[in-house]
């Protein structure tokens, strides 16, 4: 790193930009496998969100509530349009953006920048990129001209101009200078994390629609994969050693060995394009089954090897480019959970990046809670099958979550920000971001926010399901999970198991078809984390892995509660999470099956009391065998509950629109969380006023004693406010609490 650094460096100051740069103390810095900021370790919690608004103002009072709402970072995606060009304080577009920018940077919330994804597209005349005039006119065909999307076109990777094009337009993004600070993107201290791509998944896509890329590109892959093949096994003998033989018609003399297998239901598309194999007019149909084991595997070699060394490019060039860059987090792209070639991608990058969405129905029309889904009342996972956020952390390298959400709706959502807070601690993350805030209001609306619940119908495009800005349960839970999230209020798992992948694993043919060793593995990977913690690595200089540490498959009967630390317990038995720690105290679940009527903390807090209210005409009210809730208390200092000076309170429970309805017999039965899928169950949305469950409870605490309180609505204007008489909170359901702020003192300036 630090030799990258000095070149970069270098390479600015012969700019002429060096001198005028930030400071290095400045920048968000990858150390000892963690960020680092000004010496000390950060964590992020972040929202992606339709930004920037349509006036300055607009900007400022979505960024002062998302800063109030506990956000240190955004995910953000917009580039400068056209030349990039603007007048300081025009309302431009380019404007707007930048003005968005400088706002978050003014309020201490990082910027992840996703923007390097808009590419556009390339065109005929794009050809000049490289001076190859051979291929120029076979290129501009295969382009045609509406031209071809750069961001995730398959042969981006493989062809030369389409590389460059990208590496081109993506300096021209990040050299663009925003007025408002003087930097050029890439230089900005406050962009703390980028992306070369977002969801790219090029091994998973060109297994099965290689066929849906021009010829020329296919004839380019195609001659690259024979030249490989020449290169690895010198002669032909050698090759058929190897594999067991040819296919009929392959022989080193015609060069064309086909790029087979891929998937099995496929037709052999390749012939067609290299006009051989063609017997009667009928394309032969080949899969994994149809070849041995090294075949299958030098096929994944070689395309692994065509994706690492087009990431390798790329992210030299990047870093190379500016201060921001080079010192930064750069992801080479974001998922895919289940797939060992994409692990293995990113465990070449500076940070993993990997992501999880939950339904909130549940599948089982005998289910105690049909239609809905609690996570709670069964084994721990953050999946509904195989996990997505378990088994990618790499030890040395942070982890970060690019996008999590449950679908709405959902009856029991107010525990997910909470079991996103434990995994992100057993694990030990850097990065949460949240999906989705939607867009920023308009800056005149008193009470912007008093909208309706956002759901998912059929007939949508856009997953409305997925956000969050309207719903005051989910964010006051969200606000005290990010809370014990950033400020490391529990501890990670101390020994975490390692699970050691080797080539036999990553270039396993069974890969592509979602089978072989490392796909088994899945439900250990969730059994093994949510017991012990776990690490992954995929080491390509043994020839087969191995588990250190103790590792676990899950089960039907199992121990209960699951205790993955001294401070997390999940009694999945009866259908509740709490954190116990120093500066946190959380139950999360369904308090009526918790077996007593009181819960006891170490730091000496105790609830009880505890009811839920329904509105009149809810439609699924809370019932008193349920009393299903999230109540937190926190520390926002970082100093345990009896020591800290600013405590937060959350007590919610659920909420719907008024006149919501819903058909379960709609719902399908198999797995399925994308939004499209259980939309057509939603029979109408209802509209406002949300019919908000709200929380009775008693919070009893000798530390509370003298404390003033501030109860804060979802318009975080206060509601009531005064000093704790003794040592108990009286929490009333009859108030609309969103937050309950407690300071040793009145303090002024709050």
């Amino acid at each position: 790193m630090k030799a990258l650094l000095s070149i970069t460096i270098f390479s600015l100051s012969v700019l002429g930009l060096a001198k005028s740069l930030p400071p290095d103390d400045e920048y968000v810095i990858v150390k000892d496998g963690h960020l680092y900021h000004h010496g000390e370790r950060v964590r992020f919690w972040g929202a992606v969100g339709n930004f920037p608004g349509k006036k300055h103002e607009d900007n400022e009072a979505v960024v002062r509530r998302l800063k109030a709402l506990g956000f240190n970072m955004i995910r953000f995606w917009r580039e400068p349009q056209g030349n990039g060009s603007y007048v300081k304080g025009d309302g431009s577009r380019n404007d707007l953006i930048d003005h968005f920018l400088w706002v978050c940077e003014q309020n201490d919330i990082k910027i992840w920048y996703a923007g390097l994804n808009n590419l556009g597209k390339a065109k005929p005349n794009d050809v000049s990129v490289l001076q190859e005039r051979r291929t120029e006119e076979a290129w501009k065909k295969a382009i045609d001209d509406e031209g071809k999307h750069i961001r995730n076109h398959l042969a981006r990777i493989w062809d030369p101009r389409l590389e460059l094009l990208g590496i081109q337009r993506m300096k021209t993004i990040a050299g663009h200078v925003n007025q408002y600070n003087g930097l050029r993107y890439a230089d900005d201290p406050n962009i703390a994390i980028w992306e070369l791509s977002n969801e790219e998944w090029w091994f998973w896509r060109i297994k099965s629609r290689l066929a849906e890329v021009p010829g020329f590109f296919q004839k380019q892959l195609t001659r690259e994969w024979n030249d490989f093949t020449h290169k690895k096994y010198p002669q032909e003998d050698i090759l058929e050693k190897a594999w067991l033989g040819l296919l009929s018609f392959e022989s080193y003399k015609k060069y064309n060995i086909r790029l087979l297998p891929l998937r099995n239901t496929k037709v052999d598309w390749q012939g067609r394009v290299l006009g051989v194999n063609i017997q009667d007019g009928v394309a032969h149909q080949y899969g994994i089954d149809d070849f041995n084991r090294q075949r299958g595997a030098d096929v994944i070699e070689f395309l692994l090897q065509k994706w690492l060394d087009h990431k390798r490019r790329e992210a030299k060039e990047l870093k190379a480019f500016g201060k921001s860059i080079a010192m930064g987090s750069l992801v080479w792209d974001t998922g895919i959970g289940s797939e060992i070639q994409a692990q293995f991608l990113q465990q070449q990058a500076d940070a993993v990046a990997h992501c999880t969405y939950l339904n909130g129905f549940h599948h089982d029309p005998g289910h105690q809670r049909y239609p809905w889904y609690s996570g709670l009342e069964e084994l721990p996972r953050m999946a509904w099958d195989k996990p997505w956020l378990e088994q990618n952390r790499v030890e040395g390298k942070p982890f970060f979550v690019y996008e999590t959400q449950i679908h709405n709706p959902a009856k029991y959502r107010a525990e997910y920000p909470m079991r996103i807070a434990s995994l992100g601690s057993i694990q030990d993350w850097d990065v949460v971001i949240w999906h989705y805030f939607g867009q920023a209001p308009d800056a005149k609306e008193k009470y912007p926010y008093s909208q309706p619940l956002d759901y998912t119908i059929a007939g949508e495009n856009h997953p409305h399901g997925l956000h969050f800005q309207y719903d005051e349960v989910q964010q006051s839970s969200m606000v005290m999970a990010g809370e014990v999230f950033k400020n490391f209020l529990l501890s990670p798992a101390t020994n975490p198991t390692t699970f050691v992948f080797g080539k036999e694993d990553l270039y396993d043919p069974l890969n592509l078809e979602n089978r072989g060793y490392y796909y088994d593995m899945m439900d250990r990977f969730s059994a093994t984390t949510f017991r012990y913690g776990s690490r992954i690595f995929i080491d390509t200089t043994r020839a087969v892995g191995e588990i250190s540490g103790p590792n676990y498959m899950g089960r039907v009967y199992e121990i209960n509660p699951i205790c993955p630390t001294e401070e997390i317990r999940y009694d999945w038995q009866r259908g509740h999470l709490t954190f116990d720690g120093p500066a946190v105290a959380m139950y999360t679940g369904f308090f009526g099956q918790y077996g007593s009527e009181y819960i006891h903390f170490t730091n000496g807090l105790k609830i009880q009391n505890v009811s839920v209210r329904n509105p009149e005409n809810t439609p699924y009210p809370v019932s008193p065998a349920e009393r299903y809730v999230t109540l937190a208390c926190v520390s926002t200092d970082r100093k345990p509950l009896i020591q800290s000076n600013e405590i937060l309170i959350a007590a919610v429970s659920t909420s719907f629109n008024s006149g919501f309805s819903l058909s379960p017999e709609k719902l399908r039965r198999e797995f399925a969380w994308t939004f499209k899928e259980n939309a057509g169950a939603t029979v109408s949305t209802g509209d406002l006023p949300i019919l908000v469950s709200r929380v009775d409870a008693t919070i009893h605490a000798p530390f509370l004693r003298d404390m003033y309180y501030e109860v804060l609505d979802f318009h975080l204007e206060p509601i009531k406010t005064g000093n704790i008489l003794g040592d108990s909170l009286q929490i009333s359901g009859n108030d609309p609490v969103f937050l309950i702020r407690l300071f040793k003192k009145k303090n002024s300036n709050q």
